[in-house]
C-alpha cells in the first residue's frame, strides 16, 4: 500500500478513466455512427494507457523524493520516502516505473510505424523529473509544466490517430470533444497547482521557493485562481448557451451541477481560505471538477445516441 500511495494511485485511476471512457464512450460509438474508423487497435490503446500511467506514476514518485524537506514541514504525518520506504528503494521504484513506461511507449510508436514519435513520452518523463527537481519551486513555470502535461493526456488519442491518418484527423467527429477536455484538464490542473502552492506556503517559504503565493502574496495568488475559475465558468456558460438553443437539457444540467456549482464553491473557499486546511479543501474540490469533466464523456454519448 505504501508503494501505491507513493505512486498516487487515485491520480493514476483518473488517467485510466480518461482512456477507458474516451475509447468506450466517445471514439468507438461516434466513429461507428460517422463511418470513420479509428486506426488505434485495442492493443495500441492498452499500450498507450499503460505507458502514460507508468510515466505519470514515476513522476509522482520522484516528486516525493525531491520534496522530503518540504513535506517534513507541510505534512510530516504523510511522509513515505525516508519513512515507510527508503530513499534508495524509492529511486529504484522511480527508475523501474519510468523505464517500463518509456519502453511501452517506444514499442507502441514502433508498432504504429513511427518510432520518432516516442519523443513525446521521453519529453513527458523529462518534464516530470525537472518539475520535481526544480521547476515546481520557481515562479509559475512549475504550475504551467504540470498543467500542460495533464492537459496532454486527453490529446494523446487524437495525436496517435493523426499518426495513422494525418490527412483526415480533422474530420474525426470525436476530435473536438477531446480537444475541449484537454483544455479543461489544463485549466483545472493549473488552478489546483496554484491552490496547492497556497496550502504548502509554510514549507515553501522555509526552503526559499519562489512560488506565486510567495512572490505575489496569498492575496495575489487568490486573485489569479479566482480569475482562472471565472474564465472556466465563462467558457462553460458559452457551451450551455448553445445547449439551451439546441434544447439539450441533459448536457446543460450536467455541467451546471457537476462543473459550475463546484467551481463557484471553489471560488468561495479560496476567497475565505486562511489555513492550509482551507486550501486543501479547495484543492480537493478541483478534483471533483476534473472528475466531472472526465465523466462528461458518458453524458456526451447519451446525448448523441
Amino acid at each position: 500500500m505504501a508503494y501505491l500511495r507513493l505512486a498516487r494511485w487515485s491520480n493514476l485511476l483518473m488517467i485510466v478513466l480518461i482512456f477507458l471512457l474516451a475509447k468506450t464512450q466517445l471514439i468507438d460509438p461516434v466513429s461507428e455512427l460517422s463511418g470513420v474508423i479509428s486506426c488505434i487497435s485495442n492493443l495500441h490503446w492498452l499500450l498507450l494507457a499503460l505507458a502514460t500511467m507508468l510515466i505519470a506514476a514515476s513522476g509522482n514518485v520522484v516528486n516525493d523524493i525531491f520534496d522530503q524537506n518540504i513535506d517534513f514541514h507541510n505534512k510530516p504525518d504523510k511522509i513515505i520516502v525516508g519513512n515507510t520506504i527508503s530513499e534508495a528503494n524509492a529511486w529504484n521504484y522511480y527508475y523501474g516505473l519510468g523505464s517500463v513506461g518509456l519502453g511501452l511507449g517506444m514499442f507502441l510508436c514502433w508498432g504504429l510505424g513511427n518510432l520518432s514519435n516516442s519523443l513525446i513520452f521521453m519529453l513527458s518523463a523529462g518534464g516530470l523529473y525537472f518539475y520535481s527537481y526544480s521547476y515546481k519551486r520557481q515562479f509559475l513555470i512549475g504550475n504551467l509544466v504540470v498543467a500542460f502535461l495533464a492537459g496532454l493526456v486527453p490529446f494523446l488519442p487524437l495525436y496517435f490517430q493523426m499518426m495513422c491518418t494525418p490527412n483526415m484527423w480533422m474530420e474525426l467527429p470525436w476530435a473536438p470533444v477531446l480537444v475541449a477536455l484537454g483544455f479543461f484538464s489544463f485549466l483545472t490542473t493549473l488552478i489546483r497547482e496554484m491552490i496547492k502552492d497556497m496550502e504548502d506556503l509554510k514549507g515553501d517559504q522555509l526552503l526559499k521557493c519562489t512560488t506565486i503565493p510567495i512572490v505575489l502574496g496569498v492575496k495575489g495568488a487568490k486573485a489569479i485562481v479566482i480569475l482562472l475559475l471565472m474564465v472556466l465558468m465563462s467558457a462553460i456558460v458559452s457551451l450551455q448557451t448553445a445547449w439551451i438553443h439546441d434544447k439539450d437539457w441533459l448536457m446543460f444540467s450536467y455541467f451546471l451541477i457537476v462543473v459550475q456549482l463546484p467551481a463557484a464553491s471553489t471560488i468561495f473557499l479560496v476567497m475565505r481560505g486562511k489555513t492550509p486546511k482551507d486550501f486543501h479543501l479547495a484543492s480537493t474540490l478541483t478534483k471533483v471538477l476534473m472528475l466531472g469533466g472526465i465523466l462528461s464523456m458518458v453524458v456526451f454519448r447519451i446525448a448523441i445516441l
